[in-house]
């Protein structure tokens, strides 16, 4: 089975997307916690093709027919990458939502100051992969998703952020006791004014206590029965 020079090229070329594909898949795999299960059936489509342009080539059919297979072998590794860049980046952009909201910017970003830049790159990543999803077939836009995003280095700022987690949640922590406690104190302040101003106002009465009886009056003389 004699292979023509672009039968080679795309064998390697698959080679290589395969071997990148299989590391997406591992990174979004860390990052979900779970399988990727559309990745993986794309590397199994991918797999199923290399294996028929094999065939086909034993069998010496058309030159066209077999690189075909090889080409589509090659889109399916690509789309495998998408999938699994697109499973990571859309549990990376829940996680940055809950914290955001949960912990606040004004703690996120002390302890990550990287964490704008890192928030900008995974709205163009997802701004991109939802453009290219509109079409699965379209090679050029997976493509250029694919050639815009170091996805290994991506995932490694989310981890370290993550790594970062439980001092921010120390430091949110402190800051909702500190709030706690100048809330109590405006409060009892607030008391206190309110307290001052009813007295201030409303004094204890003590007239009729220093006030002389009738007995003590001049001129008043005691009836007695």
């Amino acid at each position: 089975m004699q292979l023509s020079d672009e039968q080679v090229i795309l064998l390697n070329s698959i080679a290589v997307e395969w071997n990148t594909a299989e590391e997406d898949v591992k990174v979004a795999e860390q990052v979900c916690n779970d399988i990727v299960i559309p990745a993986i059936k794309e590397l199994r489509y991918a797999g199923r093709r290399v294996v028929d342009a094999l065939a086909k080539m034993h069998a010496g059919d058309p030159p066209d027919a077999i690189e075909d297979l090889l080409r589509d072998a090659r889109f399916d590794c690509h789309r495998a990458r998408h999938d699994a860049i697109d499973a990571a980046t859309a549990k990376i952009a829940i996680d940055l939502e809950i914290m955001v909201r949960k912990l606040g910017v004004e703690v996120i970003l002390p302890v990550f100051p990287e964490f704008p830049a890192l928030f900008r790159q995974l709205k163009d990543i997802r701004l991109k992969i939802r453009v290219s999803r509109k079409n699965r077939e379209d090679r050029a836009a997976i493509y250029a998703v694919l050639e815009s995003v170091d996805f290994p280095a991506f995932a490694d700022a989310y981890n370290e952020m993550r790594g970062s987690e439980d001092m921010m949640k120390q430091i949110a922590k402190h800051r909702r006791h500190s709030e706690a406690i100048g809330i109590g104190g405006a409060i009892l302040g607030v008391i206190g004014v309110i307290l001052a101003v009813i007295f201030w106002y409303y004094p204890h009465d003590n007239s009729a206590a220093n006030t002389p009886s009738i007995a003590a009056k001049p001129g008043v003389v005691k009836q007695h029965p």
